[in-house]
């Protein structure tokens, strides 16, 4: 297992493939992804976590997955808003508690930003973060994420409740982008 960063040759990110269910659904039931990112239990099965993901609601998605050595050691998903809100994307991220604070988790931002500024023109992005995962709060912050709002006692873990975190990143318009320059 390498250490540090991930070597460019190593991590490819790509699109999200059935074929990535069975490695996505060891992610998703990692036990730190649950405790610091996840207010619902485990998947019981790749089928339950295929219909998760195409039960969510949303005009356009872009889901990615990072693979290292042929395994998808991360996940991004990009899903835009519908019903009024198309101009807001919202964002999940989460990798591998043992592929962790090598680069993966910003490069799958930093893509999904991209695609959300650029490709899918948004206005805003956000995610929520449960208040104890310090390190995805850093990450995001990182990236250009501002905490908007706080939503006390918002999962339960155990017996115990716990807050979570909106934060957003408003995008700068990009509405001359298509028109040509004046003279």
């Amino acid at each position: 297992m390498t250490i540090g960063p991930i070597g460019l040759d190593e991590l490819v990110v790509r699109t999200r493939e059935a074929r990535d269910t069975r490695e996505l659904l060891d992610l998703f039931n990692d036990e730190q992804f649950l405790h610091f990112a996840s207010p619902r239990g485990p998947f019981a099965s790749c089928d339950e976590l295929q219909a998760w993901f195409e039960g969510i609601p949303c005009a356009r998605k872009f889901e990615i997955v990072a693979v290292v050595k042929d395994r998808a050691v991360g996940f991004g998903g990009l899903y835009v808003l519908n019903e009024g809100l198309e101009h807001i994307g919202w964002i999940m991220l989460g990798v591998r508690s043992d592929f962790q604070r090598r680069g993966i988790g910003s490069t799958l931002l930093r893509m999904l930003d991209v695609s959300a500024h650029v490709f899918a023109r948004l206005q805003r992005v956000q995610l929520t973060a449960f208040s104890d995962n310090k390190s995805a709060i850093r990450l995001y912050k990182k990236a250009g994420f501002s905490i908007e709002g706080r939503h006390r006692r918002y999962f339960r873990r155990g017996g115990d409740f716990f807050d979570a975190l909106t934060m957003a990143k408003i995008f700068p318009d990009l509405a001359g982008w298509d028109r040509p320059a004046s003279p």
